[in-house]
């Protein structure tokens, strides 16, 4: 064979091996980033099921912050209500039971000083 025939085959099979080379190269990135993508996909899917969780327990809270607000501002009304009519926020009894305690907490800290 002459001699520029060999060489145009083993240019043609350098190019080859070349091509088959990046092909490869390039399937194992282009497998990568499936992988990648497949991985994010996944991650992306946790992320939106921990938002609506916590979003979820979010208007839980906000609810019963709005119900404990509720309750404050009638005990308020209560309370304003029971100063203005003269009354006490304790009953006579509960008053004579805390005065009985205090002084004999009272009592108690006399005796160890």
């Amino acid at each position: 064979m002459p001699e520029p025939l060999l060489d145009a085959e083993a240019a043609e099979k350098k190019d080859l091996k070349r091509i088959e080379e990046s092909l490869h190269i390039l399937w194992e990135k282009a497998r990568n980033v499936s992988d990648a993508l497949l991985r994010l996909k996944s991650e992306n899917k946790e992320l939106q099921s921990r938002v609506m969780s916590l979003e979820g327990q979010e208007r839980r809270w906000n609810e019963e912050l709005q119900r404990r607000e509720h309750e404050l501002v009638e005990v308020r009304k209560q309370l304003l209500q029971a100063q203005t009519n003269g009354s006490s926020v304790f009953s006579k009894e509960e008053l004579e039971t805390l005065k009985a305690k205090l002084k004999e907490l009272i009592g108690k800290i006399n005796s160890r000083l």
